[in-house]
């Protein structure tokens, strides 16, 4: 083998490394970045499990960390950080708004213990838990906010449905960055519109439930299973792939496994084509029932809007 040959084989092998660890940036709206893979530590145990299951993934690669306050281990994501030595500004932390932290006051306080939680002067992104709690437009007048005083890089919404986002538009609000919903195969069809809507409105989404939350007979699909084959890839790591083939972030969790941490990771080596993205989003299936679906059931309901007038960078619905 020549020396050009053995230099362009070298710069090629980098590239390839470089790709692998460093998965794509998805530019939000507000012209702040996310990465389309991270990990999340819902129904990670507080203590020393979710500790443990962050180092993992930061030693990983894992740069974006999605926890909230309902999982009770916002202080365990951020001690993990801390004690990582990774510098605050490489990691990128999602928590979010519980139910009862909705309204614009306590939204505020929610938001400030959130920080005191993980050791951060701010977090990447906030988002509204769910529309359950109501007082949608005044809760995203608290996060506008928040934004300004710069609590918070990018604010978002989680299982909001289309009339919700109606909302915030219809009463003048900025855009949010992220809604983050269970996607996944077996409800691509259902959530199909929404994730339309969100396409044509710039709004960027994380899809949770990437894994048919453990239900593994579900891998047994013809369709998956042979594009596994295909690849050489678990029918696990296919659907994560469908979920950055169809331009959504992931958000894989592990908490008992470092080594499944890092089969969630080793999804950016391969690509599907159209027609496998195709073919495994017309799967068919019973919905899981693992996950509540506000963005169906929940109403709209606004709030106070006195506290509105802020402005924050980003696009209007």
């Amino acid at each position: 083998m020549g020396k050009f040959s053995r230099v362009l084989l070298a710069l090629t092998a980098a590239v390839l490394a470089m790709a692998h660890a460093n998965p794509a940036l998805m530019p939000l709206n507000d012209g702040n970045h996310m990465a389309q893979v991270g990990m999340g530590v819902h129904m990670a145990a507080p203590g020393q499990e979710c500790y443990q299951s962050v180092r993992w993934g930061l030693e990983v690669g894992y740069r974006l960390i999605d926890t909230a306050d309902v999982y009770q281990n916002e202080a365990d994501v951020g001690r993990a950080i801390v004690d990582s030595g990774i510098p605050r500004d490489q990691i990128f932390i999602t928590t979010k708004l519980a139910a009862g932290s909705h309204g614009y006051q306590n939204a505020m306080a929610a938001t400030d213990l959130s920080l005191q939680k993980l050791q951060t002067s701010y977090v990447d992104l906030l988002l509204i838990h769910s529309p359950y709690g109501a007082k949608l437009v005044e809760t995203w007048d608290a996060m506008v906010e928040l934004q300004k005083q710069g609590k918070v890089k990018s604010i978002g919404v989680s299982n909001f449905g289309i009339q919700h986002l109606e909302a915030l538009r219809e009463h003048g609000r900025p855009t949010p960055a992220v809604n983050q919903i269970e996607l996944h195969p077996l409800n691509y069809q259902e959530r199909k519109e929404l994730v339309e809507y969100c396409k044509q409105h710039n709004i960027a989404i994380t899809a949770y439930g990437s894994l048919f939350f453990g239900f593994h007979e579900r891998y047994q699909d013809p369709v998956l299973q042979s594009v596994a084959e295909k690849y050489q890839k678990t029918v696990p790591q296919i659907l994560l792939r469908w979920g950055l083939e169809i331009g959504v972030a992931v958000i894989p969790k592990s908490a008992s496994s470092k080594q499944r941490l890092e089969q969630n990771w080793a999804i950016l080596d391969f690509a599907l084509t159209p027609e496998e993205v195709e073919s495994i989003s017309a799967i068919k299936g019973a919905p899981l029932g693992a996950y509540w679906d506000p963005v169906r059931d929940a109403g709209v309901d606004i709030g106070d809007l006195s506290h509105g007038g802020s402005s924050v960078t980003g696009e209007e619905l």
